[in-house]
């Protein structure tokens, strides 16, 4: 991938860098740690840490990179920072890392987990249904399963909910549920059904196109999960999902 394509500016905030011994995190070094560089475009970052924002680093002015996190939010920091931290502590769990680069994707938080290579991808900012394709591409070709998983939302507690397209692209994708994060590792699993308008005195009863019926399923662990392979399928690249096993019989391929 060429810095033309998927180039980004300064401000951009990252929460892993390197320096002399190898990844950091900024959470846990401070300025006498440094220099640090982006392992994406090799030039300088600053570390920068303050009340309001997680500790990040950041590019300096006019640079270039080809990797971004720009327009990152803070929910999203705080949520990838909680996953990380709850799996430290996690049985079973190796090759934990925040950020770890991987070329043309970074995963927000990767691991091993009983042999499976696992990517989590936090989906809080509105990203293109081509995007979540080319990257989950990306993981499949690497042999990583991807969870793409939203922070919950508070308009869950409603069952009329009006899904953004890329959450009816997910729902699709992982076999018609999407895996919202909701704390720590733990993911609450939600399926949509049809909304129904209606009737009224001058039209029939009719399945809403903007909004759906939300069904709350059993709360589930990130470690409950496991690696499946799903078939290309109409706008939907062959993948390789994070996701509950009974899910594999559909549409696997291996």
């Amino acid at each position: 991938m060429g810095i033309d394509a998927h180039a980004r500016y300064a401000g951009e905030m990252m929460l892993s860098a390197r320096n002399s011994n190898g990844d950091v995190l900024a959470m846990n070094v401070d300025k006498d740690d440094g220099p640090f560089c982006c392992p994406a475009c090799r030039d300088e970052v600053i570390l920068k840490k303050g009340e309001k924002k997680s500790p990040h680093f950041a590019h300096r002015p006019e640079t270039v990179c080809e990797y971004s996190h720009s327009g990152e939010s803070e929910e999203h920091r705080r949520a990838k920072v909680a996953i990380y931290q709850s799996l430290l502590t996690t049985p079973g769990v190796t090759k934990l890392q925040l950020e770890r680069f991987l070329g043309e994707v970074r995963p927000d938080v990767s691991f091993e987990f009983n042999g499976h290579y696992v990517a989590i991808e936090v989906q809080v900012s509105t990203l293109s249904t081509e995007n979540i394709a080319r990257r989950t591409v990306a993981y499949a070709q690497k042999n990583i399963a991807v969870l793409w998983t939203p922070p919950w939302n508070k308009e869950m507690i409603f069952q009329r909910y009006a899904p953004k397209s890329w959450e009816r692209y997910l729902h699709t994708l992982y076999f018609g549920k999407i895996y919202y994060w909701d704390h720590d590792i733990k993911l609450q699993p939600v399926t949509f059904g049809p909304y129904m308008l209606g009737p009224s005195r001058f039209a029939p009863e009719k399945r809403s196109e903007r909004f759906v019926t939300t069904s709350w399923l059993a709360p589930v662990s990130i470690i409950d999960l496991t690696s499946v392979w799903r078939r290309e399928w109409n706008t939907f690249p062959k993948a390789k999902l994070w996701i509950q096993p009974w899910q594999g019989e559909i549409g696997a391929n291996k």
